[in-house]
């Protein structure tokens, strides 16, 4: 990759499957511990994972070479938030920059339409500036920031930014571009490649 031009890399993205547990277990292992607060539950622990493959519905992965570098979920809301869903998507340090993370957000908007919910939401911790921008950049607006919110594993806290789309509008505005002809096959339902 010199000159300013960037390498096409095939990206596979497909639904969890149970025989993706040992691979997804090793791809957390090299997310920086500084993303893993994206998450609420211990990604370190194979037991999470192991529940995750039990029920994999609306989990994705997105793979490279058949590595996983990337997975996204779509976790449904409860009770009076059960027309809302919530993002989470993680991506290799190593395959960021590829446009992986906005592959997998294209197939969180299909998970979501699949679902039937009116709105999604991404909680983000505040100096993730790229995340930030993805998700911006897909139109998501910030509803919200909790205050030293978050505590890391060194004890820090950080800040907690809520942002949320609707749905519909949402699809609209990704959907037809992800399958867009001159862009190559990026239809995040199938094998996009990027």
């Amino acid at each position: 990759m010199g000159g300013g031009v960037r390498e096409r890399t095939s990206v596979e993205v497909r639904r969890l499957t149970s025989d993706d547990a040992g691979a997804l277990v090793a791809f957390f292992a090299t997310v920086p511990e500084g993303d893993r607060t994206f998450f609420k539950e211990d990604i370190t622990q194979p037991g999470t994972v192991a529940g995750w493959v039990a029920d994999p519905q609306h989990r994705n992965i997105a793979l490279v070479d058949g590595l996983i570098v990337g997975y996204a979920a779509v976790l449904k809301g409860v009770a009076w938030s059960s027309h809302v869903g919530e993002i989470r998507i993680v991506v290799s340090p190593t395959h960021r920059g590829l446009g992986i993370g906005r592959l997998l957000a294209q197939r969180a908007v299909v998970e979501a339409k699949e679902l039937g919910l009116v709105k999604l939401m991404v909680e983000l911790v505040a100096g993730h500036d790229r995340l930030l921008a993805m998700f911006t950049g897909l139109g998501f607006v910030q509803e919200g920031r909790l205050r030293a919110h978050v505590r890391t594993a060194s004890g820090d806290t950080r800040d907690l930014l809520v942002l949320a789309h609707f749905v519909d509008e949402l699809a609209a505005m990704i959907l037809p571009a992800a399958t867009d002809a001159s862009d190559g096959p990026a239809d995040p339902r199938g094998t996009p490649s990027h």
